[in-house]
């Protein structure tokens, strides 16, 4: 469970003091006001989960601390400590959202038992909402959104692997297509949904690193291992385990992954002694898996092991009937998280949208929305809020393949041939951005500005 966290804002010195050290004794991390302009300020630093609140402070009375609390954060629960006979405007503090309330002068232990269980309740509403997050995740395909023939192919073909407890699959895209959240729609809705989900990015760590992040490690076996700790293979026990960018495994890891999917056992860092295991192995690549094993730089027999089953999902330009409804559902669900007015796009835009090459995928379009929600000033969104990548005549023509003709603007033809190097770099490296830019001769810096200026996804 979280760490209890608990604001007192009490102006007598006595009693504020006297609760801090009782609390602070049983594990609560306490904060401690003597007003409520102090307390206030300290709201979205410290994040409390229950505040204990008395309704007669100097300056700014309880009641208007306590709606300034709620306008903060809903969720804190609010304890009101209120004298005797005080009942009207203790019944106004209930109205404006206070949890509970104790009379003075209370019992210690009356007051320890409206505190613990208010930390108890907040406890189980994150349970529930936890499951119901796993809930929609099994429902919805864990927010892979759309309705074309092309995704509903994918929903079918996650069902049906989603059946089978124990197969490797390997999942395949170009990035941003929401490789991630297949794996996690296949968890969920498999027989091992009960248990955890645990996911890593193979290109993210260092090799030692990476090795005793999946494997785990002894106290001693490197030289900052001060502790044993297990790997993601042990925590992910019954569940399933999610290898992102498995294309750029190291080759040493490799190996012992090998080793793993062929005996479902493996050896901590530092000890020889074989740990098993029950864990499912879903992999994931934007890479040309095939060209890296003719190059050495990714075996062979491991291919096979995790080429098993293959789910791909298509691009965004594959499925461009999905980008309204991707548009309007990214809108509504980060309009809600920004607490700001729904807003939408006008048709005009929409169009322009749906025509746009999204190098990116879900991913890039996502970004925009996040942007445009950011900045938007009014509730129909205009063409103004569109970048000059969206007017350049080489996405258009980039579909059909011809260059912007002779007549056009020096600018849309310098786009429309460097939108076409940088696709055909991305090809010849099969999607590996690092490769891609040794092959343009830049710095993968410089190729993921680039590639967010036109349009795509860094």
């Amino acid at each position: 469970m979280p760490e209890k966290k608990l604001f007192i804002v009490e102006d007598e010195a006595v009693l504020r003091q006297s609760l801090g050290m009782n609390f602070r004794n049983q594990g609560v991390d306490v904060k401690t006001f003597e007003t409520g302009e102090a307390a206030l300020a300290e709201m979205d630093g410290f994040s409390p989960m229950v505040v204990l609140l008395d309704l007669r402070l100097p300056e700014m009375d309880g009641i208007e601390v306590l709606k300034r609390i709620k306008k903060i954060s809903r969720e804190t629960l609010v304890i009101i400590m209120t004298a005797f006979g005080d009942t009207q405007t203790t019944v106004e503090a209930v109205k404006c959202g206070a949890y509970n309330f104790i009379n003075k002068p209370f019992e210690l232990e009356e007051l320890e038992s409206i505190i613990w269980k208010a930390f108890e309740n907040l406890d189980l509403q994150q349970e529930v909402n936890y499951l119901r997050y796993r809930q929609k995740k099994l429902d919805r395909y864990c927010d892979l959104v759309g309705g074309s023939a092309a995704m509903q192919k994918v929903y079918r073909q996650i069902d049906r692997i989603a059946e089978t407890r124990d197969t490797t699959v390997l999942i395949r895209g170009e990035s941003g297509t929401g490789k991630e959240l297949a794996a996690g729609a296949i968890h969920y809705k498999s027989r091992r949904h009960r248990q955890a989900f645990m996911e890593i990015n193979c290109s993210s760590l260092p090799e030692t690193l990476l090795e005793s992040q999946l494997f785990g490690h002894e106290r001693g076996a490197f030289t900052d291992a001060r502790t044993t700790q297990k790997g993601l293979f042990e925590l992910a026990d019954k569940g399933t385990i999610f290898l992102d960018e498995i294309g750029e495994l190291p080759l040493s890891v490799q190996v012992k992954l090998l080793g793993f999917l062929e005996k479902k056992r493996f050896k901590r860092l530092g000890n020889a002694r074989e740990i098993q295991v029950d864990v499912r192995i879903v992999a994931a690549t934007n890479r040309d898996l095939e060209n890296a094993v003719a190059d050495g730089q990714f075996r062979e027999d491991l291919y096979h092991r995790l080429n098993v089953v293959t789910l791909s999902l298509p691009s965004l330009r594959e499925r461009r009937e999905d980008i309204t409804l991707l548009a309007d559902y990214f809108t509504d669900q980060l309009c809600s998280e920004m607490g700001k007015k729904q807003i939408r796009f006008s048709r005009e835009v929409l169009d322009i949208l749906v025509n746009h090459h999204w190098p990116g995928n879900v991913r890039a379009l996502r970004n925009f929305i996040e942007r445009t929600v950011i900045f938007a000033q009014t509730e129909v969104l205009g063409r103004e809020i569109l970048g000059p990548e969206f007017f350049q005549s080489g996405n258009a023509a980039m579909e059909s393949g011809r260059e912007p003709g002779g007549q056009g603007d020096l600018k849309e033809q310098l786009a429309w041939k460097e939108i076409r190097l940088l696709e055909r770099a991305l090809e010849k490296s099969g999607n590996n951005k690092t490769k891609a830019a040794e092959l343009l001769g830049i710095s993968r810096y410089s190729l993921a500005r680039r590639l967010k200026r036109l349009g795509g996804s860094p």
